[in-house]
């Protein structure tokens, strides 16, 4: 039987849950996957064994979304070794915005506690989604400017 393991802020903190044959992530008390934070729906998502397989899947059954190695899912997606279930922990940023920021704004942003990490180990990997990873695409655009207050911060942070 898969298991995933839970440690919260890089920290090893580690909790093992059994999955069963179907699972709830969320802050409800009934979900066997209890996320304790009031941006998790009470049941965000589902981690269920595919009828007459042993293969998993995931599916969405919030309103802010749940993602797989940081791409937005809808409906089911299969899940395999390894994969990354995240559940949105901020509010968005759009690229723009960034470069409204001082390398000071920037950095505090990126080091807000409520952007906390989870790690998971074994057969899956589900986490709250990390601002450098899911900000990496839409801040693509922002970075090709050399002027760009994203260039700047990496520039002051020593980061290329």
């Amino acid at each position: 039987m898969p298991k995933v393991a839970q440690v919260h802020d890089n920290i090893d903190r580690t909790r093992y849950i059994v999955l069963r044959r179907e699972n709830i992530l969320g802050r409800s008390p009934d979900a066997n996957i209890h996320v304790d934070n009031n941006v998790v729906s009470r049941h965000h998502a589902r981690i269920a064994c595919a009828p007459g397989t042993q293969s998993y899947y995931v599916e969405d059954v919030s309103a802010r979304g749940t993602y797989v190695n940081f791409r937005r899912i809808k409906g089911r997606h299969p899940l395999h070794e390894g994969d990354r279930i995240c559940v949105l922990r901020f509010h968005n940023v759009h690229p723009a915005e960034l470069d409204k920021m001082t390398p000071q704004q920037l950095k505090d942003f990126a080091d807000d506690p409520r952007v906390e990490g989870i790690k998971a180990v074994a057969d899956f990997t589900f986490g709250y989604v990390e601002l450098k990873e899911t900000h990496e695409a839409q801040a693509e655009p922002a970075r090709a400017k050399p002027d760009s207050l994203l260039g700047k911060l990496k520039a002051f942070l020593g980061k290329k």
